[in-house]
């Protein structure tokens, strides 16, 4: 009995200094197989072994994916009394992982590890004995780089391995994850510590759980300065197979604003992101903004959820924003405060945008907005907005006070609604790539008209402030004023074939008009032309600034539809004929028949009569090319002669009387010709 033992303990000492002399002598085979087996090339710069029988490998690389200054192990006292000599605790110094993982979330570093559990499954004719497990992998210092297709890279410091029943458990100090996406988010975070369980050998992860963690997010176009800084995060996921969470506090003046995201597959595999967010500080989302879009105040709460379907990603709504402003000069002159609730869905494709219905509402005010726009090329799109009905009067306040402007102190009764459909296709004949349609119900009761915009008065005489400074007092019996019945027929149906041919059937708006204007300024990619009504120019010029914007167009909008409401169409024109700029600093066609012709109007020609109206449209450089060429010029010749054309195609003039206009002397006045 006793000589028993003392053989087995000789054998418990001997027998280990034994096999490690025997491998040190063997480690250029060792290399060898471990690479064949593993599919990779692998090296070994030495092994050593001391009479614990601890053997070291010294200098061990496998492939690019793994390189370590040493891997050690000792046999565990029960595998040497049993004489599986197996080992108990490896401990590894300095490694270096750097493991590729691709979007299907399989790693280079899992095919080698296959690729070996398969060769030892093949090897093996039995289990190993449960004392031959290897229990712990302790990691002294050394790193570990993940390179995560689609995401990005994750770094972590002081790994502890401790091996289980299906893998392994992964306990690591201090990790960093710095992620992108093709859209251009980055992500920078650094947590304190971190755990996850890792599948062998299909390599696959389980439970994952970071803490203590803080970072920055960062979206497209955003600079350093605007990177969102967060604090308190925590990632983690619960359970195998289930979404990736994170948990984090953005700062908000000292004030701690919670935010949630979480990431999932869909059922194609592609990515599934949402966010929650409560009053979370929106500043750093000024670099995907549109443009006149402040958000430095701005604070919004809901839901955002992004999914990728193929090259499109959907981002889907539900939330509100408050504290927002449009800061733009085609919005208005002045930022206009913009809080709002919204819902709905918008899709972006490499060849189009599509808007699925989505509610947007700003005070009393719902609008419902969907449609789609294609990208690139030839352009078209249909866009359709719908206004629920609302109380008149609460519309009206919802605006921002900025924003009425000379509407304020306007009071309505009754509601109002309807809708709006734009269709857009470039590659149509000219004249029909635009359509435009409007319906609305209800109707609106102003009770009383606003001050500033009391479209009443121009039924009477005024004050009149022009464009250059000037002013003088306007209206029937102010001196110098024409009155309609006594001019000539010809020459106020000039004004409306030039400017707008259905004056006296709209009821200030003409949609037909809008769209060609719209078609035109889309196909020359500029604001080339305007779409405004005799009404609407009148308006314009006498209570609205020349800018153009879209606080001024709703203006004008309105007071369009009061001044058809309130005045007669001859009314509207006659005060319209006695202000319209038609020359530099000339007002009105009483100033400019004498000015260009030394003539009252009614004792204009109808060739004359074509050319004035001919400058409503651009009274500045079409009168500097006159004065140039000292008469007409070829273009201003032929602006003329559109006017007389439209003349006729409306039935103000017959051919008879449209060749014979052409023939008819300008007769210009030397002193209209000086160049001042």
């Amino acid at each position: 009995m006793k000589l028993g033992l003392a053989i087995t303990a000789a054998a418990s000492i001997w027998a280990p200094i034994g096999a490690a002399m025997w491998v040190e002598s063997r480690s250029d085979d060792l290399a060898d197989a471990l690479g064949h087996a593993a599919g990779v090339d692998a090296k070994i710069g030495g092994v050593d072994a001391d009479l614990t029988g601890t053997v070291t490998f010294d200098d061990v690389a496998l492939g690019e994916l793994v390189h370590a200054d040493s891997i050690s192990g000792s046999p565990s006292l029960g595998s040497l009394l049993d004489g599986s000599f197996g080992v108990d605790e490896i401990r590894v110094a300095s490694p270096r992982l750097a493991i590729e993982v691709d979007a299907g979330g399989d790693s280079d570093l899992a095919r080698v590890a296959r690729k070996l559990a398969g060769k030892r499954a093949d090897a093996a004719s039995s289990a190993p004995a449960p004392s031959s497990r290897v229990r712990r992998i302790v990691v002294d210092g050394g790193s570990l780089v993940a390179h995560v297709a689609n995401v990005g890279d994750i770094y972590a410091d002081d790994v502890e391995l401790v091996p289980d029943d299906t893998g392994v458990r992964v306990v690591t100090g201090r990790v960093r994850v710095a992620a992108g996406t093709r859209g251009g988010l980055t992500v920078d975070l650094a947590f304190a510590r971190s755990a996850a369980e890792l599948s062998l050998p299909r390599g696959r992860l389980g439970r994952v759980l970071a803490v203590g963690g803080t970072g920055s997010v960062a979206l497209p176009g955003a600079s350093a300065a605007a990177a969102i800084p967060l604090r308190d995060v925590s990632a983690g996921r619960l359970a195998t197979g289930g979404p990736l969470e994170l948990r984090a506090a953005l700062d908000d003046g000292g004030v701690p604003r919670p935010l949630a995201a979480e990431l999932s597959p869909d059922d194609t595999g592609h990515l599934i992101a949402t966010v929650h967010g409560d009053r979370v500080p929106l500043r750093g989302l000024a670099g995907v903004a549109p443009r006149g879009v402040d958000l430095d105040g701005a604070r919004g709460t809901g839901t955002l959820v992004a999914r990728h379907h193929g090259a499109a990603i959907r981002l889907e709504l539900a939330g509100s924003v408050v504290g927002a402003r449009f800061d733009h000069a085609s919005i208005a002159p002045q930022p206009i405060p913009l809080d709002a609730s919204v819902r709905g869905a918008v899709e972006l494709s490499p060849d189009a945008i599509t808007v699925d219905p989505t509610s947007v509402i700003v005070g009393a005010s719902q609008w419902t907005v969907s449609g789609w726009l294609r990208r690139g090329g030839i352009a078209s799109g249909a866009l359709d907005v719908a206004l629920a009905p609302a109380p008149c009067n609460d519309l009206l306040a919802s605006l921002p006070s900025a924003v009425r402007g000379p509407l304020d102190g306007m009071v309505m009764t009754g509601t109002l609604g309807g809708r709006a459909h734009l269709a857009i296709d470039l590659s149509a004949p000219v004249g029909d790539g635009v359509d435009l349609s409007t319906d609305f119900e209800g109707t609106c009761t102003v009770v009383t008209e606003p001050p500033a915009g009391d479209v009443t008065t121009l039924a009477g005489v005024t004050e009149h402030a022009y464009p250059d400074g000037s002013s003088a007092r306007v209206g029937r019996g102010a001196p110098g004023w024409i009155e309609l019945h006594r001019l000539p027929g010809y020459l106020p149906m000039a004004f409306v074939a030039a400017e707008d041919a259905e004056f006296w059937d709209h009821h200030g708006f003409d949609l037909r008009q809008i769209a060609r204007s719209l078609e035109i300024d889309l196909r020359e990619r500029r604001l080339a032309r305007g779409g405004s009504t005799i009404s609407q120019q009148l308006v314009k010029n006498v209570f609205l600034s020349q800018r153009r914007s879209a606080d001024r167009k709703l203006q004008e909008a309105i007071l369009t539809w009061r001044l058809e409401a309130r005045l007669d169409k001859k009314t509207i024109l006659e005060r319209y004929l006695n202000v319209i700029e038609l020359g530099p600093r000339v007002y009105g066609i009483g100033a400019a028949s004498k000015h260009w012709f030394g003539l009252t109007p009614m004792q204009l020609s109808l060739h004359q009569a074509a050319f004035l109206a001919a400058l409503t449209s651009e009274p500045t450089s079409m009168s500097r090319r006159v004065r140039r060429a000292g008469g007409l010029d070829p273009d201003s010749m032929q602006r003329v002669d559109v006017v007389l054309r439209a003349m006729n195609i409306d039935g103000f003039i017959d051919g008879e009387n449209m060749l014979a206009a052409r023939a008819q002397p300008m007769g210009f006045v030397a002193s209209a010709l000086r160049d001042d």
